[in-house]
Order: C-alpha cells, then structure tokens, then sequence
C-alpha cells in the first residue's frame, strides 16, 4: 500500500508538509497538541531526528504518536548515531508500525549538540542509506544479503541543499534510490531557481517529487543566526533588513513565507513546500492560510479503498 503522501504526489496534487521536532522528554501531550493544531494544514509531518546533535524522543516514537492521531509522518532517518544493523531495525519497525514515508540524512556530528562527548557512528552516509533501504524493500534483504522474511513497505526520501550543492548530488541521490526530496531552506530564489533550471535540464523532477524547504522567521535575529551559525544557508540581506524593519516581526515573517511559497511552487517541476520554524509550529496553518493553499485537498483513494469498494 502506497503512503497518503506518495498517492498525493502521484496525482499531482501541490503537497504541503510541516515539520516537528519530537520533545526532549517521555511525555506526549505537547507533541500530540502540535501535531493535531497542523491537521488539515498540511499533507503530512516530518519528525526530526536528534537534530543539531541534541538527544530527544526518536523520530520513530514521534512518527507512531502523530500516525495514532490519524497524521501521516515523515520520519526522518539520520546515519550519525546509529550503524547499518540499527538503522535496518527502526526501518523495519517503522514498516511494521504503519509508518510508510522515510526520509534518509547524514544528520549532524554530536559535538555541536547536548552531548558532545559522544561518539559519531557515521557507519554509513546518505546515500549508502537510501540504497539499503531500497534493498529492505525491492530486494527483501538487509544488506548483508541475509533475506527477510516480508520485506517492509515505504516510501523513501531524501533531501537537498540548491543554496550550495550542484543538482548533480541530487541525481546521485536519485541514482541510489531517492523518490522525494526535501531541500533545506531556500530564501534566494534567485539562486533556486537556477538550481530548478538545472535540475529540470537533466530530468530529475520527472524522477523524484521535489519538496522546497521554506522557514518561517519570528525575529529579525532568527535570519541572522540562520546566516552565521547554519552552515549552507543563502541568507539575502534584504530578508534581514525587512524583518528588521517590521514594526511586527511575527507578521512580517508569517507575510515573508506565504509569498516565498507561492513564488517558489510557480516555478516549474516544484512538486510542494516543506515548512520549517524553529519552536514556532503554530505559524505554519497561518502560512498555509495566507498562501491560499486551504483547503487541502483530499487525499486520492489507496489501492485498499479501490479494493473495498
């Protein structure tokens, strides 16, 4: 059975996914209250895993709590932690449990985290992991070559950075297995969209969905920590200078986002938007709202439904 999110895509629908990070503790009561305040705002909802560096409930455990709400999640998969055995197990754990869309990362070195004594695993990278999972799941085998039992079911993802990489890394991202990707955050669409020229000139966007990151700033101080302190990012200084500007930074971020959104799915072979914030998961229904992307439109019938009836 196909995802929610794949069928969406499939149909051509314009996909909005959001992004939660699960909490720095065992209770579930604030990650339910964020992920049920995004329903029918957005497609689907990534999980981040331990990202920058900093220990909290998987992203597996998150991706089930938000899937008993009757969400789908995304959940992110980042190899710096973990090796190929234990990434294979949350993989197949995450089939078993209904979750259907995974998205692959290198993720990021503990020592910029909580825990900087720990040791980096970095067993395998990005693209090592998209290609195992594709073998869990076309091959029915690990990648030892031992075979399964039932070979799991997903849907599998990557992401991209167009503000510093070549759309070439994208298609070796393809080449290994990627069905969709997510960028990072774009605010130089300038940039993008070159990147998108290049990208469509070799025929990715007819090979994978492409989902663009765009982050939504609260405080003129969030655009400037995003240009000094993360790495890859194209920080124009207009962006800073308007929200610096703003007699209502709140509003003016929230307006900032909804017209890069509707800028960047204007460009050819965008497939939808991944919204980000950072502790601000409440503006993402204004910014799909403001956007004119409401209502949502509903999710095609699964090949079950098709069956059923």
């Amino acid at each position: 059975m196909h995802s929610t999110l794949q069928r969406r895509l499939a149909a051509g629908q314009t996909v909005v996914t959001g992004e939660i990070a699960p909490p720095k503790g065992a209770a579930r009561a604030h990650l339910e209250t964020l992920a049920t305040n995004l329903r029918n705002y957005v497609d689907a909802v990534n999980l981040t895993d331990n990202q920058r560096g900093i220990a909290r409930m998987s992203s597996l455990g998150g991706s089930v709590i938000v899937q008993q709400l009757g969400i789908e999640p995304i959940m992110q998969m980042t190899c710096q932690h973990r090796n190929r055995i234990a990434l294979q197990a949350d993989a197949l754990s995450a089939s078993a449990l209904g979750v259907r869309n995974l998205l692959a990362m290198t993720g990021d070195h503990p020592r910029i985290g909580d825990h900087p004594e720990a040791k980096n695993v970095l067993d395998l990278n990005s693209f090592q992991l998209i290609r195992m999972l594709r073998t869990l799941r076309d091959q029915a085998s690990f990648q030892s070559g031992t075979p399964l039992k039932e070979a799991p079911r997903f849907f599998i993802g990557s992401v991209a950075n167009p503000n510093v990489e070549r759309a070439a890394r994208l298609e070796k991202k393809i080449e290994a297995g990627a069905e969709f990707v997510q960028t990072q955050l774009i605010f130089d669409v300038n940039r993008f969209r070159q990147w998108m020229a290049d990208a469509r000139a070799a025929g990715l966007h007819q090979q994978a969905y492409i989902l663009v990151g765009v982050m939504i700033l609260r405080r003129p101080n969030s655009a400037i920590y995003l240009r000094d302190h993360l790495p890859g990012t194209l920080m124009p200084d207009a962006v800073i200078e308007r929200m610096q500007r703003a007699a209502d930074s709140e509003a003016e971020g929230i307006a900032l986002a909804a017209e890069l959104v509707t800028e960047l799915l204007s460009i050819e072979g965008v497939a939808g938007v991944h919204l980000m914030s950072v502790d601000w998961t409440r503006a993402i229904p204004r910014v799909v709202e403001r956007a004119g992307l409401l209502p949502r439109p509903p999710a095609p019938a699964s090949d079950e439904d098709n069956y059923q009836r």
